[in-house]
């Protein structure tokens, strides 16, 4: 049987087959263009603030979460059981991960003693916003010690590296009051050293003026100083010696003395 359709409904259905095509083929390149690849994860634990070594993680300290697996470092803690507990050794940064590697052994205590390396010890000295570097020395960091001493029976001062990559363990504040005046906040740092670095700090924080220089991590060149004193600087520092010229020899003038036959040569 022959279907007779008025002309129009042949366009119409003709328009309607037409835009579902077209529907359809938009659909699928927009599809094709957004698709988004599905990329395997799996959670790691980091460190929802900044944590100081010497501090046991736990509480708010950690979170788990969820991470590519090709951005993720060896030796990451995945579940927050792994590490509950643990006492960080170097300072790690908020939003980094934990790794095994930044942690003490299991079993240590919380606090600096549990992470001072076999025959260190832990001084903290007082520094200002000067001594201390205005405040951009850290956890982590290693710097150099100058010490700033009065000449006796003498108006000089002599300056030295006494103490050269050593390394910064925490930073802080304390409270110090002098007399009847109001009590001030004072900046410290503590450092990581050997017993006879220690004496060599202590006794040079109560003779003179200490002072930090901030190293590059990487960097553990020591550079060995003669020191300077006041009067080299006013006077001119590695000032060379300068020497009188030698004069030339003046050659010697003579003239011919003749007197009959004989011949003679007198000096001028």
């Amino acid at each position: 049987m022959q279907l007779n359709l008025p002309r129009g409904s042949v366009y119409l259905v003709a328009a309607v087959a037409a835009g579902l095509v077209a529907t359809f083929a938009i659909h699928r390149y927009i599809s094709v263009k957004t698709h988004v690849p599905v990329v395997a994860t799996r959670n790691v634990v980091i460190a929802t603030a900044d944590i100081s070594p010497g501090t046991a993680l736990g509480g708010k300290l950690i979170k788990t979460v969820a991470w590519p697996n090709g951005v993720i470092p060896p030796k990451s803690a995945a579940t927050l059981g792994e590490v509950e507990g643990r006492v960080v050794k170097v300072p790690i940064s908020q939003g980094n991960p934990v790794l095994f590697s930044m942690l003490a052994p299991q079993g240590t205590a919380a606090g600096l003693s549990g992470i001072l390396e076999d025959g260190k010890r832990a001084l903290t000295v007082k520094v200002d916003e000067v001594a201390g570097v205005a405040g951009f020395i850290h956890p982590g960091d290693h710097v150099d010690v100058l010490v700033d001493l009065p000449v006796r029976e003498a108006t000089d001062h002599f300056s030295k590296t006494i103490l050269h990559d050593i390394t910064v363990l925490s930073t802080g504040q304390i409270w110090e009051q002098k007399g009847d005046s109001k009590p001030v906040v004072v900046n410290t740092v503590t450092l990581e050293l050997t017993p006879e670095d220690s004496e060599v700090l202590n006794l040079a924080s109560n003779e003179g003026k200490i002072r930090l220089a901030l190293r590059n991590r990487n960097n553990r060149t020591i550079a060995e100083t003669k020191g300077v004193t006041t009067s080299v600087l006013t006077n001119g520092i590695a000032k060379k010696e300068t020497k009188a010229p030698a004069l030339k020899p003046v050659a010697e003038k003579s003239v011919e003395v003749i007197k009959g036959l004989d011949r003679s040569e007198a000096k001028l």
